[in-house]
């Protein structure tokens, strides 16, 4: 799998990959890098870590010819000539344009920290998004402003403009690295949402 950095046990990446096939076939993930020289040299700054969330794209690429389709799985040979290869890779990208302003694979240059940012999305994704998870009795779908409020108690800042612009995208589990800032945060979400086991959000 290029391109996937994997942060969970093999069987549960091979679990997430199956799933994929039944759905959109799309793995999210959180990529770790450091700054580039080229980005330091034009900005200045230091060799700092950076987290951009990917998706990691298991659809069919029309590179080579189905010869056989089961269940999602494709059995393949070459094209035999170059313009029918160039010719379906066109075809496979109608309609599939992006018009969304943000977008879950879009990376982020968070000023601060890097893990209390990340923190700070899946929070709020999984109070506005995924708030079913909670497995919370007579919780409903909350406000921004109860979100902001909510997030407060954590220790956490945030815009409501932040909140808006997470609407529609779920959480990445086993994406949240644990330092002392983030272990602290979840220990106060951990708190408010007893029945919702935060290890799951850990990386």
């Amino acid at each position: 799998m290029t391109g996937y950095q994997i942060h969970e046990p093999i069987e549960q990446t091979i679990d997430l990959v199956n799933k994929s096939f039944k759905g959109s076939k799309q793995i999210p993930f959180i990529q770790k890098s450091l700054r580039s020289a080229k980005e330091i040299f034009i900005h200045g700054g230091h060799s700092t870590l950076k987290l951009n969330e990917r998706n990691f794209n298991l659809k069919f690429d029309n590179r080579r010819e189905i010869t056989v389709d089961c269940n999602g799985y494709h059995q393949t040979k070459p094209y035999l000539h170059k313009n029918n290869s160039i010719q379906n890779r066109h075809v496979s990208t109608f309609g599939t344009s992006r018009y969304r302003v943000y977008s879950p694979v879009s990376s982020t240059q968070c000023k601060g920290d890097a893990y209390l940012d990340l923190t700070r999305r899946m929070l709020v994704r999984l109070l506005r998004t995924d708030w079913k998870l909670l497995n919370e009795p007579g919780f409903h779908q909350l406000s921004r402003i109860e979100i902001q409020k909510l997030l407060k108690k954590t220790g956490l800042v945030c815009s409501k403009n932040f909140i808006s612009k997470q609407k529609g995208l779920h959480v990445i589990f086993n994406s949240i690295p644990t330092t002392p800032k983030t272990k602290k945060v979840l220990e106060n979400f951990s708190v408010i949402f007893s029945n919702f086991n935060v290890k799951t959000l850990v990386r």
